[in-house]
């Protein structure tokens, strides 16, 4: 059973063998003899400390073990007599090194996530032939020091005079968003476009408005924190879920590719669609959660009805697909 190795009486024995493997008067055959058992047990000790005194899951210990294998050496050989037992020795350092293994874990979990679910979008480049963005030498201090009420209202204002090249798409839509209600109803669209916009997309938006880049960074930079505040613990945590899943997916996958037996592939199959069903929802949940901002939210931004954001958003969504085929 595995409790007898933590018994005292296992522990004690087990505590003598080390040392004596350790002693510099031990016997190089003496040695080789006992490195194996020492070797092994040490490792299932490395296994189980964790799950037994750490609160640890069994999935992790077994990361855990393959993460400490390259180090059972050391861990063995830096055994000294200071009174404490092997098991004691063993389950201080797993105190240590379970801390560090799941910091490492967690982060690359973020990574992966962060790949697995970003939108691709984000890696194109800030400025292409077809995205700079518009610039008009505006104040960016006094922008930067406001919030997001008053840099919608700024926007909504501010219409440069100076022109730049513009597609036949994009000048047919910036010559429609002159007026104050037509610009106030393209900000309320973009603010409730889902969070995937990128450099260029930003920088698209301030040639349509004609409105300086500062002013439109500085407007998504406060929806984005806006939202971060709202749904950016939600969105992490349906990321570290989803990514779980996901991960389970494919070694069930990869499980069902290598059974032979009929039945045991049959199980294995139902799992991977039971588990591809849960994972479809959480990736909608996640989409919702990584929605924009809602239209009574934007209302309050701009002082109106929420029914008077909805119908704006409405037509200036079918303005766009009649003049752009959408953005």
């Amino acid at each position: 059973m595995i409790c007898r190795y933590f018994t005292a009486e296992e522990d004690r024995a087990f505590t003598a063998s080390v040392l004596e493997y350790n002693d510099e008067n031990c016997t190089d055959e003496r040695r080789a003899m006992m490195e194996k058992g020492i070797r092994d047990r040490t490792a299932l000790l490395l296994y189980l400390i964790p799950m037994r005194s750490l609160a640890v899951k069994e999935e992790d210990a077994s990361a855990f073990l393959l993460d400490m294998q390259k180090d059972i050496g050391w861990i063995i050989s830096s055994f000294r007599p200071t009174g404490a037992s092997y098991n004691a020795y063993l389950t201080q350092l797993c105190r240590f090194r379970v801390m560090r293994f799941q910091r490492t874990k967690s982060r690359n979990e973020r990574m992966e996530n962060a790949m697995l679910f970003s939108d691709p979008t984000i890696f194109e480049p800030a400025v292409s032939e077809h995205c700079v963005p518009y610039s008009a030498d505006a104040d960016g201090s006094r922008i930067m020091r406001m919030d997001m009420k008053e840099t919608a209202s700024y926007i909504v204002r501010d219409r440069g005079r100076s022109s730049m090249a513009l597609s036949n798409k994009e000048k047919q839509l910036s010559d429609m968003l002159v007026k104050p209600q037509q610009r106030r109803q393209f900000i309320s669209y973009i603010l409730a476009l889902p969070q995937t916009e990128s450099p260029g997309f930003i920088a698209g938006i301030s040639r349509l408005l004609r409105t300086d880049i500062v002013a439109v960074s500085h407007l998504y930079t406060l929806r984005h924190e806006f939202l971060e505040m709202r749904s950016g613990k939600t969105i992490r945590t349906l990321e570290d879920v989803s990514g779980r899943h996901w991960k389970v997916m494919m070694q069930l996958r990869q499980a069902i590719w290598s059974e032979t037996d009929g039945n045991a592939r049959k199980v294995l199959t139902e799992k991977y669609r039971k588990l591809s069903g849960i994972y479809s929802r959480r990736r909608i949940e996640l989409g919702k959660a990584r929605a924009g901002m809602s239209h009574k939210e934007i209302a309050l931004i701009f002082g109106v009805s929420r029914s008077a954001v909805s119908y704006g958003i409405k037509r200036m969504r079918l303005m766009i697909e009649a003049v752009a085929g959408g953005l």
